[in-house]
């Protein structure tokens, strides 16, 4: 499983997530209350050593779209997303891997982290519709070549 299905399925295991999420799409979410998007933003080569193992870094963003009535539900949203990135921190050592020309190479998260856990936007202008929510995620994974 690669970093992105890696990281999809890390976020579908944290307990809250069915409260808050009926589905994390990869580079798409719809305009409906409950869903989530997983959005690839990069991978960067941090290190390399002689033998050619790698510590890298995949970038992502979590959009996720939820109801904003009144403060209860916003403050729910936020404390969420709060709680989420404090989860992400515990996660460690789930397997990832790498395919470089047509050869599989295997690895293991390092860390997860996550900043800027914020309303984004207000897709039809009218907070009552319901808004997106942004969680940058980051994870640091090696690969043994």
């Amino acid at each position: 499983m690669n970093i992105i299905e890696a990281v999809k399925k890390v976020l579908t295991e944290y307990p809250r997530m069915s409260e808050f999420c009926n589905g994390i799409h990869i580079d798409f979410n719809e305009n409906e209350p409950g869903n989530f998007g997983l959005y690839s933003n990069g991978d960067s080569l941090m290190k390399e050593d002689i033998l050619g193992n790698q510590k890298r870094k995949h970038n992502f963003v979590l959009y996720a779209n939820n109801q904003t009535f009144n403060d209860f539900e916003r403050l729910a949203n936020s404390t969420f997303l709060l709680e989420l990135g404090y989860w992400l921190e515990t996660v460690k050592n789930q397997p990832v891997s790498v395919v470089v020309d047509d050869t599989e190479y295997q690895g293991v998260i390092t860390k997860l982290s996550s900043a800027n856990g914020m309303l984004y936007m207000v897709p039809t202008g009218d907070i009552n519709d319901g808004v997106t929510y942004q969680l940058q995620i980051y994870a640091d994974y090696s690969v043994e070549r």
